[in-house]
């Protein structure tokens, strides 16, 4: 029975100290992205979980953005006369960051890191076709590719601003008569609220 409670406490404290040595969170991030072609700007929504290594000065994550928008031109010329459209990114991807410095009386970290994973693209278009009754056609292309990207991420208490730059390989490919190509590198800043 002394065996079982020196294993049990031994055990207890085990645990303690390495809770004490990981800390986890979750955030939720908003933002401005600049895309490179065609994809034009606008609103990225994202969440990540996050497991920082106290001990060691750096973290590791998984983490989801979401990028809509309905005003883009992916076409190569010749450009069919869309009608409608509108697509869904959605970026998946794993991270390492290394604190850099840390001011304790303001509760304040940087952090600096990459990160890498694949992104899934969801493209719904509605077109016209050439020709002496013209047909309105509908296309849903569907796919994705790798990307890296290279970040920073500056904590203020539990508020964070996260500039972010993707580097993605280009998705191409043909709807009928019509090339375009997907291209999702370039650069987000984000606010946000980890907890």
């Amino acid at each position: 029975m002394k065996l079982i409670l020196t294993v049990f406490f031994s055990l207890m404290i085990s645990l303690q100290i390495y809770s004490q040595n990981l800390t986890q969170s979750y955030s939720g991030k908003f933002g401005f992205y600049d895309s490179g072609e065609g994809l034009n700007n606008g609103l990225i929504l994202g969440i990540d979980g996050i497991t920082e290594f106290n001990n060691y000065n750096f973290f590791l994550s998984g983490a989801i953005d979401l990028y809509y928008k309905k005003t883009i031109d992916i076409f190569n010329d010749p450009k069919p006369n869309v009608t409608d459209q509108q697509i869904i990114l959605l970026p998946l991807h794993v991270n390492f960051g290394y604190k850099l410095f840390q001011v304790p009386d303001a509760d304040t970290r940087l952090y600096a890191g990459v990160g890498g994973g694949y992104y899934f693209f969801f493209y719904d278009v509605n077109y016209q076709e050439d020709g002496i009754i013209p047909l309105t056609k509908s296309e849903s292309p569907r796919g994705g590719n790798i990307f890296l990207s290279l970040f920073a991420r500056v904590l203020i208490g539990k508020i964070f601003l996260e500039p972010r730059y993707y580097l993605a390989t280009s998705e191409e490919n043909n709807l009928g008569d019509f090339s375009y190509k997907i291209d999702p590198s370039g650069f987000a800043i984000t606010l946000g609220f980890q907890y």
